[in-house]
């Protein structure tokens, strides 16, 4: 899981056992004489705080680990802090034809529609046009 979705399931244990332990607090100040009824209501209400809360926390840590865009979230997370992934970019002409091939640990940077934008492993910048040819970028 990446360190973003470890944050949100932390803040919110953090949310809901606070409230856990308000709602205990009160069930444990309640005055059992005059009402014993409330302090019962507090504790099933206490328990079915942590009970939430550990249920969303693990609905969310099982979507992100379990989900495509989770693994991705993952993949581009470890490609941040480690400098990027072990990747090979071929550039074609528009006849279908290699022109260059680039092999290396490195990420990518790209608007999408016109370029790509990388440094190789010897610290040179590329920065590759490809209105008039085809990149393919295998990443292993």
């Amino acid at each position: 899981m990446t360190i973003g979705a470890w944050v949100f399931v932390i803040f919110i244990g953090v949310i809901g056992l606070s409230i856990a332990g308000f709602l205990l607090w009160g069930a444990v100040t309640t005055d059992i004489q005059y009402d014993k009824g409330l302090k019962i209501g507090l504790s099933v209400a206490t328990a079915a705080t942590v009970l939430i809360t550990a249920l969303i926390s693990g609905i969310y840590i099982w979507y992100r680990l379990n989900s495509e865009s989770g693994r991705r979230a993952l993949k581009d997370q470890q490609s941040n802090l480690s400098g990027g992934i072990e990747r090979t970019v071929s550039v074609y002409d528009v006849n279908g034809q290699l022109i260059k091939e680039y092999s290396g640990k490195f990420d990518i940077e790209t608007d999408r529609e016109s370029y790509i934008l990388f440094d190789d492993e010897d610290g040179n910048r590329h920065m590759i046009y490809y209105t008039t040819g085809t990149i393919i970028v295998d990443e292993k």
